[in-house]
């Protein structure tokens, strides 16, 4: 299976997206490469090269989702790691310690199939490498218990 068509429609769309939402407002980058901590979790996000032996790759994770700052009181008002504003009503947006942000996901659970771009660190959270915003936990139906285990499978790194 080829997985050139993904990365060109989300090279654009990704490009696109970026750039009408950044603004004055700066955010910490994610670098790949690099090691975080946060409340004593460390993660080391992907390097490029990493990523790229990736695509494909299948995985369960455990998953939780965040939602608007003015309703879950664990999220910071504050600019993604991309730069970008958070926008937990739409369900195409995840936050991942590990795989940088630029990197598109295939979510499934239960038969419902889901595509969301990285655009966030986080959760840190010992055990979870994924968070995915309210309309994604909303479509993967776990939102009422707010945590679970979803099968991902990594589409595409971000574009050099």
């Amino acid at each position: 299976m080829t997985h050139a068509p993904w990365r060109a429609f989300f090279a654009v769309a990704m490009l696109a997206g970026a750039a009408s939402v950044l603004g004055a407002e700066t955010a910490e980058a994610k670098t790949p490469g690099k090691t975080y901590c946060y409340n004593k979790v460390c993660h080391r996000v992907k390097t490029l090269d990493e990523m790229e032996k990736l695509i494909g790759h299948e995985e369960e994770v455990v998953s939780s989702y965040y939602d608007d700052c003015k309703v879950d009181k664990h999220n910071p008002c504050t600019r993604l790691s991309s730069g970008e504003e958070h926008r937990p009503d739409l369900p195409d947006n995840a936050a991942s310690p590990v795989y940088p942000n630029g990197t598109i996901l295939l979510l499934e659970k239960n038969g419902t199939k889901l595509l969301v771009r990285v655009n966030n660190s986080g959760p840190y959270r010992k055990g979870r490498l994924l968070d995915v915003s309210r309309a994604a936990a909303e479509e993967l139906g776990f939102k009422k218990k707010g945590v679970a285990k979803i099968k991902l499978t990594v589409i595409s790194g971000p574009i050099r």
